[in-house]
């Protein structure tokens, strides 16, 4: 299952708190070196005031960080390969971690493209399991509605919006909504809260049946099949006679 869990980051919200969302994404972007089903992966912001300091917000938080440990050499090489993708489809590094001193260590990346080449290189849609993330910089609100479009099954999406954003966050909505199974926004995905409300699920890729959460309350219900005991004496149901369900 793979999901980028796109960041779309509207105009007035950008302008507003640009740096503190570029910081807070980067963040967690790159807890457990980038190693997280819900990990942000790719930020698209409209390219005007306030896209500088979201930017350099970013390239702060990845510049310094240290080259860890990955889970496995196989995830490691996986996460290299998937690097190299990204830079045969035109992402530019903007941003590089500390070089590796361990053979297994991911070093951190920040790459960023404009909104054209993103529509041209599907490619740089794909996932990159582990410290890495894409800063796409869009050039208007049909760009960005293009975009949006182009994403497949994802576990969530975020909206970082202000009021004035409302009308152009209404049009994202309906693309979204049949995209992921969370909509997040003015937060971040990832962590999430487990909870009676959470939806831990998507469309394929993203999950292999989106009916269903892999964490939360509702969660059981992946591993339930519903029986009816159509005219079945009370004595005779499974609580009654001590049947119990596997």
């Amino acid at each position: 299952m793979t999901s980028v869990n796109p960041t779309f980051v509207l105009p007035i919200a950008l302008f507003s708190r640009g740096g503190e969302i570029g910081d807070g994404f980067a963040e967690r972007m790159l807890v457990n070196v980038g190693q997280a089903c819900l990990k942000p992966a790719i930020l698209l912001a409209i390219d005007g005031l306030g896209y500088s300091e979201l930017k350099q917000a970013m390239i702060a938080r990845v510049s310094p960080m240290q080259a860890r440990t990955m889970l496995t050499p196989g995830i490691n090489q996986a996460y290299r390969k998937n690097v190299e993708r990204q830079l045969a489809a035109g992402a530019e590094t903007i941003a590089a971690g500390a070089t590796p001193a361990g053979e297994w260590d991911g070093q951190s990346f920040l790459f960023e493209v404009d909104g054209a080449r993103l529509l041209k290189e599907p490619a740089l849609l794909e996932e990159v399991f582990g410290p890495a993330a894409l800063l796409v910089r869009v050039k208007d609100d049909e760009q960005l509605v293009a975009i949006a479009r182009r994403f497949r099954g994802q576990l969530s999406a975020t909206m970082q919006i202000e009021r004035a954003d409302h009308a152009l966050a209404a049009r994202l909505l309906p693309i979204l909504e049949r995209r992921t199974g969370r909509i997040v926004i003015n937060a971040f995905a990832h962590p999430q809260e487990v909870s009676y409300a959470s939806i831990h699920g998507g469309p394929f890729p993203a999950t292999s049946d989106s009916r269903f959460t892999s964490v939360g309350m509702s969660a059981i219900e992946r591993f339930l099949r519903p029986v009816c005991y159509q005219a079945s004496p009370t004595s005779c149901c499974p609580k009654h006679c001590g049947m119990t369900t596997h």
